[in-house]
C-alpha cells in the first residue's frame, strides 16, 4: 500500500480466514470496498478477497466525474495528494478525418489511479479482512448461506461461508459466471504510457475517432496526466493482433499530438454489454456490483462513478438485512434492486443511444452540429 495512506483493516491469508463471515466480497476495486465499507458498518466480519497482490495495478485512466466524487463526500472527499495536473480535464470528441474538435463542459478530477486505489483501501476498519491474490473458484448458496471456495496459488482449496456474497470482480464476473447467466462479451483494451513535456498537451480528454485505422478499433483516447499522456485503444471484441493494431494507431496520433518515448504498454478488458438483459442485480444470496453486474456505461466506457455508486447500494442492501435479522434468502437482493432502478434506467437508455453513436453516420453528425448540443448529449451519456 502507499505509504502515505495508513491501514486499518486486517490482513489474512487464505489458509487462516475464517470458516465463518456474515459477508463475503469479491473484488478490492472500487465496487467491492464500497460494498465491503457498507456491509461493515452491520456485521461483526466482513471478508474482501482480491485475486491480484494488493495494491494492485488496473487499467484505468482515473478520471473522476461528479457523480464519483458525489460517492466519496462521506469519506472526506479525494486526498490532494493525488490530483495530478492539470487538475481538471473536460471531455473533447475529436474527429481525425474530418478536423473537427468537439470540447464539452463534462469535466474529470484527474487523479493517480494506483493511488485513488491505496487510498480506498485504507479506508477499511478492522472488522474488513482482506484476502488478497486469493481467487474465487466457485460459489453454492442454500436458502440460508452462501458457500465460497477460495484458491490461493496450489494450495488446498478453503471453503468459506456467510449470510451474503457481493461478486464486484470486474469484466472477468467469474461469480456472475458461477450463477449460470450469460457471459459478457468483451471489448480489448490497449493503454500507452507516453512520456510529455509539462503543460506539452491541452487540458482534455480526448476521444478519437479515424475511419483510416483498423476496421476492429472502435475509440481511441487521451489524457495528460502529469509528465505522462495515457493513450489508449478499445478494440471490438474478438480482435486479433491488438498491439499491432495499437501501434499503428499510436503512431497516428504521434503526429498529431507532441508525444514522447513509450514508458510502457498494458491491455485490458472491458465488458461489452448489449441489452438491458445485461444489467443484473443478482442471484438469491449473491449480489453483483460494478463491471460484474453489467454496471458501467457503454458508451463512454466510464465505470468508476458506477462502481462506487452501485458497491455503496449492495453494501447497504446486506447492512440492513443483517440488521433487521431478516432471514429471507431475497431480502437483501429485493431492497439493491430496488435502489437500483435509477441505474438501469440510465445505462438502458445509453444502450438505446449506443448503435446511433457507434455509428459512421452519428461520428459525422457530431461534426455538423453545434458545439453546446454535442456537450448536452454527452451529460447523458
Amino acid at each position: 500500500m502507499d505509504l502515505r495512506y495508513g491501514k486499518r483493516y486486517t490482513a489474512v491469508s487464505a489458509g487462516s480466514c475464517e470458516d465463518r463471515y456474515d459477508a463475503v466480497v469479491v473484488g478490492a476495486g472500487p465496487a467491492g470496498i464500497m460494498a465491503a465499507l457498507g456491509c461493515a458498518r452491520a456485521c461483526q466480519r466482513v471478508l474482501l478477497v482480491e485475486a491480484a497482490r494488493l495494491p494492485r495495478e488496473k487499467s484505468c485512466g482515473g478520471m473522476l466525474n461528479r457523480y464519483s466524487l458525489r460517492a466519496l463526500e462521506p469519506f472526506g472527499g479525494v486526498p490532494e495528494d493525488m490530483v495530478l495536473d492539470p487538475r481538471w480535464v473536460h471531455f473533447r470528441y475529436y474527429h481525425m478525418d474530418a478536423r473537427v474538435k468537439k470540447a464539452t463542459r463534462v469535466r474529470f478530477l484527474n487523479v493517480d489511479r494506483a493511488r485513488f486505489d491505496a487510498w480506498l483501501l485504507s479506508l477499511l476498519p478492522a472488522n474488513v479482512h482482506v484476502c488478497e491474490a486469493t481467487s474465487v473458484a466457485d460459489v453454492r448458496q442454500t436458502p440460508r448461506e452462501v458457500r465460497v471456495d477460495l484458491r490461493s496459488g496450489c494450495a488446498k482449496r478453503r471453503t468459506v461461508q456467510a449470510a451474503y456474497c457481493i461478486a464486484a470482480d470486474g469484466p472477468r464476473a467469474t461469480v456472475r459466471e458461477r450463477l449460470g447467466l450469460r457471459p459478457f462479451d468483451r471489448y480489448l483494451t490497449v493503454q500507452e504510457y507516453v512520456r510529455i513535456e509539462a503543460g506539452a498537451l491541452e487540458p482534455y480528454f480526448d476521444c478519437v475517432y479515424a475511419r483510416r485505422l483498423s476496421r476492429d478499433y472502435g475509440i481511441g483516447y487521451l489524457m495528460p496526466k502529469g509528465d505522462i499522456a495515457i493513450v489508449g485503444s478499445i478494440f471490438y471484441p474478438g480482435t486479433r493482433d491488438a498491439d499491432r493494431k495499437h501501434q499503428e494507431a499510436l503512431d497516428l496520433l504521434r503526429r498529431e499530438y507532441p508525444l514522447g518515448p513509450s514508458v510502457k504498454r498494458e491491455t485490458w478488458m472491458a465488458a461489452h454489454l448489449r441489452t438491458p438483459a445485461d444489467l443484473v442485480a443478482g442471484q438469491g444470496r449473491v449480489l453483483l456490483a460494478g463491471e460484474g453486474g453489467g454496471f458501467l456505461s457503454c458508451t463512454s466506457g466510464e465505470g468508476i462513478s458506477f462502481a462506487l455508486n452501485s458497491g455503496c447500494m449492495a453494501g447497504r442492501a446486506v447492512a440492513r438485512a443483517l440488521s433487521d435479522k431478516d432471514r429471507e434468502a431475497c431480502a437483501a437482493l429485493e431492497r439493491y434492486e430496488c435502489a437500483l432502478r435509477p441505474m438501469k434506467r440510465n445505462l438502458a437508455f445509453r444502450m438505446g443511444m449506443f448503435p446511433l453513436i457507434n455509428s459512421y453516420m452519428g461520428k459525422n453528425v457530431a461534426c455538423l452540429i453545434p458545439t453546446p448540443l454535442v456537450s448536452k448529449v454527452t451529460e447523458r451519456l
